[in-house]
């Protein structure tokens, strides 16, 4: 059960950092060159993004703070309701590498959290608050490197390089799929944004072929480091979810 609820956990706070990262990469990226000269329609838009990047950041911080009280009870084999009953949660947090991160991601949850509050009321602030965010996320979402299985690999730089390339991948394409869909929804009621729907529908379909083949290569690279060999990739029952995983991608 406990394990179960760890899976949950770390998969909602990938989730939400993928989300978060991938809503300001389509801002900037993609939206930002082809939304220019800003209009009411265009607004809505960076509202709606805006809003769907604190609902993610609520996400984070939820399932960030679920995952450290798992982790604790894991580590102190007590009872959920116990866990904080001993120093375990201490040792945790300050002498573990998933502390160490852990705190880092809570303070960049924080800050993001503090920028996104200030809101786009000013023009002038709207591109740089965009921008902050936008590196706060991304920094966010390359630090779960640090907590992965790649981060226990044998060619330790190696296997970080391809998780972080992994997940920037993923925030790109995955990440960008529901602000494309919160776009084309407002797009359709607006002349001068379907005006523009064509080239960020071209935009962000270059950029997501690129990203998928960024996800197979990292992944397979990923695979090598985490099973040792090609043979183990074909042999072992994580070889396996390895290949199936890289499968379901390529598809």
């Amino acid at each position: 059960m406990l394990i179960a609820l760890l899976i949950i956990a770390r998969t909602a706070q990938i989730g939400a950092s993928i989300l978060l990262a991938g809503t300001f990469t389509f801002q900037l990226v993609t939206l930002g060159p082809a939304g220019r000269p800003a209009n009411g329609d265009l607004h809505e838009v960076e509202r709606r993004l805006l809003q769907l990047a604190r609902w993610s950041l609520i996400a984070a911080l939820l399932s960030a703070l679920l995952w450290f009280w798992l982790e604790v009870a894991n580590m102190s084999g007590l009872p959920l309701m116990r866990a904080f009953a001993t120093t375990a949660w201490q040792t945790l947090l300050f002498e573990t590498e998933f502390g160490r991160v852990w705190q880092l991601r809570l303070g960049l949850i924080t800050v993001a959290f503090v920028l996104a509050a200030l809101g786009f009321a000013q023009d002038r602030l709207r591109r740089a608050l965009t921008l902050a965010l936008f590196l706060v996320s991304a920094v966010l979402l390359v630090s779960l490197a640090w907590i992965s299985h790649a981060a226990a690999a044998r060619v330790q730089p190696l296997g970080l390089l391809g998780d972080a390339l992994h997940l920037c991948a993923a925030s790109v394409w995955i990440g960008g799929l529901l602000p494309v869909a919160i776009f084309l929804t407002r797009a359709r009621a607006s002349s001068l944004l379907s005006e523009r729907a064509l080239p960020v529908i071209r935009r962000f379909s270059t950029l997501s072929l690129s990203c998928v083949s960024l996800l197979i290569v990292s992944g397979i690279s990923n695979s090598w480091l985490l099973v040792g060999s090609i043979h183990a990739l074909f042999t072992t029952r994580y070889g396996w979810l390895l290949l199936v995983k890289l499968a379901a991608f390529g598809v």
